[in-house]
């Protein structure tokens, strides 16, 4: 009887301790009352606010970030999300417009993370619009000189460069827990828009007056058999996914282009698509646990330069998509398959996902309006204030913010290249809210 009551004792104590550490976890996670999906940050640690200057800023400004915060609760079914900071992003010339690599480059940056940049600058005539991956053509933290820049590890978080994707090579590069990102874009789009950017009328014969996409896509058997460089035009995205295209960047195996789709989807944790591209954002702000400042953006002068949707509207006729297909199978191949399971990704995100979406447009269009004017004006207000929602606390937007949102690749480069190798220390940082994400 004796044994009996201490046995019931045993479970009647265990019983106290798991409830006990139920009230801990509820109380640590600090669970919302309301039922609307919200975001809390476990903030590790508490950063001073920055003052906000009262003169322009110089056209390089340092904007270090406290350490980030390593989980994060998504109160909805009490699930935790962690933080992810390993990223590769591979990605075709004008695939994103630059917008993306500017997001990861600016993430890493403004956290404090090792973002790499090439070691070499490339050979224009050379050049395919992306390279092959290869350890030493990378920049290392040992590699960095600055007595200012200090790191323990060999770790290569951020990876946003135009390169060609390497299953075996990256394994080898990057953390195991990276997560593999990737945006496709309409081929023809793509085209036209890296044509306009990257000067693809340089890239054949100069008597053969390729001046415009036009008249690319009027023949271009013709135009591919004047090109004077190996620079991609031709199923670009899957070239840059690895397919192992012919001398002709092709492949005739529709098989084993298929089988190669299907690696690419298990190796990649995402493929975003350009022409929704605040689905994209939202979709990538869920999976890596981001909050909504790091996938916010601002276009710069990069963007002008573009093509515009007119443009571009001009140049897809039913002819020209023909003509362009017949060059270009695999990349539709690609993009029609990832665009379908990029739906299906976000059917899976739940109905409150378009809601978030249309949350991000607001804020993205509020901060847009703020800067034309901030940027423009001192004697403007130094902040806005974005309104709290079920995706966000309410934040203030300051006149710091854009200029570092409005920065384009090169700016981040120069950045990324003065951290690393001068030893001159910026005179101002930039704190970015703490946000319920």
């Amino acid at each position: 009887m004796q044994s009996l009551f201490r046995m019931d004792e045993k479970r009647l104590l265990s019983l106290v301790v798991l409830l006990a550490a139920m009230t801990s976890v509820v109380m640590y996670l600090n669970l919302s009352d309301n039922s609307n999906v919200t975001y809390h940050v476990i903030d590790l640690e508490e950063e001073e606010d920055q003052p906000e200057l009262d003169q322009p800023m110089t056209s390089f400004m340092d904007y270090d970030m406290p350490p980030s915060p390593a989980v994060v609760q998504r109160d909805m079914r009490h699930y935790l999300c962690i933080l992810q900071t390993n990223v590769v992003y591979v990605y075709a010339p004008a695939a994103d417009s630059g917008i993306l690599h500017c997001i990861m480059t600016r993430f890493g940056y403004l956290k404090d993370l090792f973002v790499t940049i090439p070691v070499n600058k490339r050979d224009p005539t050379k050049s395919r619009g992306y390279d092959d991956v290869r350890s030493t053509q990378y920049l290392r933290p040992s590699g960095v000189t600055s007595p200012l820049r200090v790191y323990r590890e060999e770790t290569i978080h951020v990876f946003a460069q135009p390169a060609r994707y390497d299953r075996e090579a990256m394994a080898k590069m990057f953390p195991e827990n990276a997560r593999y990102i990737t945006m496709l874009r309409r081929p023809i789009h793509r085209f036209a828009a890296d044509f306009v950017y990257s000067r693809l009328d340089k890239h054949f014969n100069t008597t053969a007056g390729a001046d415009s996409p036009k008249n690319y896509l009027d023949n271009p058997e013709y135009w591919e058999s004047q090109k004077t460089t190996s620079y991609c035009t031709r199923n670009c995205m899957s070239a840059v996914l690895g397919f192992p295209l012919d001398e002709t960047k092709d492949i005739r195996d529709t098989q084993a282009a298929m089988d190669i789709i299907k690696q690419v989807d298990k190796d990649f944790s995402l493929v975003l698509i350009y022409e929704y591209l605040d689905q994209s954002l939202v979709l990538l702000k869920r999976h890596m646990c981001w909050g909504v400042t790091d996938i916010m953006y601002y276009l710069g002068t990069t963007h002008l330069r573009m093509p515009s949707q007119e443009t571009l509207a001009r140049l897809s006729t039913k002819e020209h998509i023909r003509n362009f297909r017949r060059v270009n199978s695999i990349d539709y191949v690609v993009y029609d398959y990832f665009n379908q399971t990029f739906w299906k990704r976000i059917k899976a995100e739940g109905k409150d996902f378009h809601k978030e979406v249309q949350n991000f447009q607001n804020i993205q269009k509020k901060v847009a309006m703020y800067c034309r004017v901030a940027m423009g004006n001192w004697n403007s207000a130094n902040k806005t204030v974005i309104a709290r929602s079920s995706w966000n606390e309410q934040f203030d937007f300051t006149r710091k913010m854009c200029y570092a949102f409005g920065r384009e690749k090169q700016e981040w480069d120069d950045l990324l290249n003065e951290r690393y190798f001068t030893a001159k220390r910026r005179p101002y940082k930039l704190s970015l809210p703490k946000l319920k994400v």
